[in-house]
């Protein structure tokens, strides 16, 4: 679906975007304030629609949401329920037909290069003034996230600063087993270790419990896992993870990945693993774990508000994930914002989205913090609001510490955006998830032929994807993609890029 989006839907919507969509607009994205009100000089009703993807901002937004409509009670904002899992099917339809919403979250699937060469976005400059521009994270502004041509078109959800993995303990689970958080394992062979000590009472309560199903948190974790047996490859981000910057291309079988899906196999093998694993998602994995079924669980920090406000729990902890070896690890951080959101081009309602959006600065960044979801993309927020929850400050302060600053192909060749537009519809639909998932399932017998295999066909849909960018008379090469002078574990800073050579 993707690559057949990414070939053919380009022209299309070329021609579409033109058109007056389904919410229809002028060329601005609507008419002013005057044309909002009636005769007596009252506000009409309006309805704007936002659309998200992070389940576990649903209680923020709904919060924010109510308080927002009676600040300003002539609008609505309409929050539809839609599964994480389906929202990238469902925005690239309402690519597809031109029926965006007025406010919708940024994915992968449809980047932000792409939205706004299709002419489906609006800018939102106006919103961002220099000194507030200041006030955010350094990199936050950055061409093909926020940013395209230097205008902004995308509002930033979180800090940049996001998506590491943290290991939750249950403490009522280890207090049964005669455990403590002294027990809580800092390397594969203590996980090892404590998870046979605990099976030895047998039962039905295990070590640790994951959520295989949701295979991008088990691509990210293991990724994080990897950076410590194998650090010369990217644990995350995005389409790059498995990337290799010295060498310029991807990995997927390297030692560290190789390595790591072999231990978590083995603890299947083990039974040191949940048995139910396998067939369930990250929800259903916390919610085990919370319940009592499990003493560990590896998951996002975000968790933290999971499992207070869905779970109704409370006594547990956060520590660093257990490496090989107990060596340490690294999440790469780039500087960039992933998790925003855009404005639709033809949204009828641009004046009262713009108070949403100023509202979302002023109110949703502070409720994430306070609601234990996430830190605000705005520095002082961060510094100044009181968050009176130990295990969110805990798993804040672990993320902060795996976050090292790492090679960027976009500052080097902005052409490397167009890149990965392209790239985006010709990488394999395979991911590390499902490889696992299909190795713990025993339908993989060759997981090293089947790593080389996924790294190959990457490696070739990246070669494709640059041939085709500078077939269009950008100057880019494989070699925008080389870092021979990263260390990894040492921050990237600017002055690494004027070492390159031309």
């Amino acid at each position: 679906m993707r690559k057949a989006f990414s070939t053919g839907m380009m022209t299309l919507l070329a021609a579409s975007a033109v058109l007056s969509g389904c919410s229809g607009s002028d060329g601005q994205g609507g008419s002013g304030a005057a044309d909002k009100t009636d005769k007596a000089g009252d506000k009409k009703p309006v309805t704007i629609t936002f659309w998200h993807r992070w389940p576990e901002s649903q209680q923020v937004f709904e919060k924010a949401i109510k308080e927002f409509q009676e600040k300003y009670p002539y609008i609505k904002v309409e929050l539809p329920p839609i599964a994480s899992s389906q929202y990238s099917a469902q925005l690239q339809a309402a690519v597809a037909s031109n029926e965006l919403p007025d406010i919708f979250a940024n994915q992968n699937a449809v980047p932000t290069d792409q939205l706004y060469q299709l002419g489906l976005i609006h800018d939102l400059d106006d919103l961002f003034p220099q000194k507030k521009k200041d006030e955010f994270y350094e990199g936050t502004w950055t061409d093909g996230f926020t940013t395209m041509g230097g205008k902004v078109y995308a509002l930033p959800h979180f800090t940049p600063r996001r998506f590491a993995h943290v290991m939750y303990y249950n403490l009522d689970v280890l207090k049964s087993f005669g455990l403590s958080e002294k027990d809580v394992p800092k390397s594969w062979d203590e996980l090892v270790s404590v998870g046979k000590k605990m099976r030895e009472k047998g039962g039905d309560v295990y070590p640790l419990i994951l959520g295989v199903k949701t295979d991008w948190l088990m691509s990210g974790f293991m990724g994080q896992m990897a950076s410590a047996i194998y650090p010369d490859v990217l644990p995350n981000d995005g389409a790059y993870v498995g990337f290799n910057y010295k060498k310029g291309e991807y990995e997927h079988n390297s030692p560290g990945f190789v390595q790591t899906l072999k231990f978590i196999k083995q603890l299947q093998d083990d039974k040191l693993l949940h048995p139910n694993s396998l067939v369930i998602d990250y929800r259903e994995a916390s919610a085990l774990f919370a319940g009592g079924k499990a003493a560990f669980v590896i998951d996002g920090t975000f968790l933290t508000s999971e499992l207070q406000k869905n779970n109704k729990f409370d006594h547990f902890g956060v520590a660093p994930l257990p490496t090989k070896d107990g060596k340490p690890q690294y999440y790469a951080f780039q500087g960039e914002t992933k998790a925003s959101v855009h404005v639709s081009k033809n949204t009828k309602h641009y004046e009262e989205v713009k108070l949403f959006l100023q509202f979302y600065m002023d109110r949703i960044y502070q409720l994430e913090m306070e609601m234990g979801v996430e830190g605000s993309p705005i520095k002082a927020h961060n510094e100044n609001v009181k968050v009176d929850n130990p295990q969110f400050i805990q798993a804040q302060k672990i993320q902060d510490q795996m976050f090292i600053l790492s090679p960027h192909q976009y500052i080097r060749n902005l052409a490397a955006v167009k890149v990965n537009t392209e790239l985006n519809g010709k990488k394999p639909k395979e991911t590390l998830g499902k490889i696992l998932e299909g190795y713990m399932a025993g339908q993989i017998k060759d997981l090293e032929g089947t790593l080389s295999k996924f790294s190959a066909d990457y490696n070739n849909a990246l070669q494709e994807s640059i041939k085709k960018v500078a077939g269009t008379g950008a100057k880019i090469s494989i070699n925008d993609y080389k870092f021979p002078n990263w260390t990894p574990f040492q921050p990237y800073t600017t002055n690494k890029y004027k070492e390159l050579p031309n």
